[in-house]
């Protein structure tokens, strides 16, 4: 099924959990600087999904079910001095 990802389409499979595209996300990002020095700080990336307009606590990304046509937006954060 496709869904807008970013501002791309993308095929996912039917039925994915958003915690499926959360893992897929976090292994494509692992080597970007600012999420590696996040990471390192305090243990996470701190990466926000929000689904069709609505943002998703990371304990609900096992009860997200992506549908077709759904719209995924995912913040990088960004931080300096």
């Amino acid at each position: 099924m496709r869904a807008l990802i970013g501002s791309a389409d993308c095929e996912i499979p039917p039925g994915a959990l958003l915690s499926d595209l959360v893992k897929v996300y976090e292994e494509k990002l692992a080597g970007d600087p600012m999420i590696m020095s996040i990471k390192k700080k305090i243990g996470k990336s701190l990466l926000v999904f929000i689904v069709n307009g609505t943002v998703i606590r990371p304990e609900r990304f096992d009860e997200i079910r992506l549908e077709a046509g759904d719209d995924v937006r995912i913040i990088h954060p960004v931080s300096g001095g």
